[in-house]
């Protein structure tokens, strides 16, 4: 049976092979058509991925493939790649940030009782996993900081509220 949206399916198919990055619903949508369910084509290629080295998952405001998760350990034994991990203090910024932002330097500071390295949010926005959309208005007018779409896709997130259970304790007053 001929299926008239297979070349649509193919095309997000290579859309997110090509990519690095996740493939925002807009893209999507501008590349397969305002008039096309981009959740539908979604579905498809999910189906046709099912089962593969690689699987399509939500990441920040789109998809994108990654390796299957029930590969993750084999292929990094297979390619001696050993696992890039952030210390935990530079992951603890992160957290906060993602808990709080957009967070200032002294607030992150204030929370965690202890000083904070320029080098640590050096390091977060070196990895694209932070940046500062502006300073907060007020006395000394300090860069604020909030975590990014590379921060989602990394951690494999649509959006900060699937992180919710992990980053509650890390909200509420300073």
């Amino acid at each position: 049976m001929d299926d008239p949206s297979l070349p649509l399916v193919r095309l997000a198919e290579a859309l997110l092979f090509r990519s690095s990055n996740p493939v925002s619903q807009t893209a999507l949508a501008r590349a397969l058509g305002q008039d096309v369910d981009v959740g539908v084509i979604m579905a498809r290629v999910a189906a046709r991925t099912a089962g593969l080295g690689f699987e399509l998952v939500p990441a920040a405001d789109g998809w994108m493939f990654r390796t299957a998760a029930d590969l993750g350990e084999a292929l990094r034994a297979a390619t001696r790649e050993r696992p890039q991990r952030l210390p935990r203090a530079v992951l603890e910024a992160l957290l906060l940030i993602a808990a709080r932002q957009p967070v200032t330097r002294p607030e992150i500071e204030s929370f965690r009782d202890a000083p904070l390295p320029q080098q640590t949010l050096a390091t977060l926005q070196a990895q694209g996993l932070i940046r500062s959309p502006g300073r907060k208005p007020v006395p000394g007018q300090p860069l604020l900081w909030v975590t990014t779409e590379r921060f989602l896709a990394l951690y494999g997130v649509r959006s900060l509220t699937d992180l919710d259970p992990l980053l509650e304790g890390l909200r509420g007053p300073l």
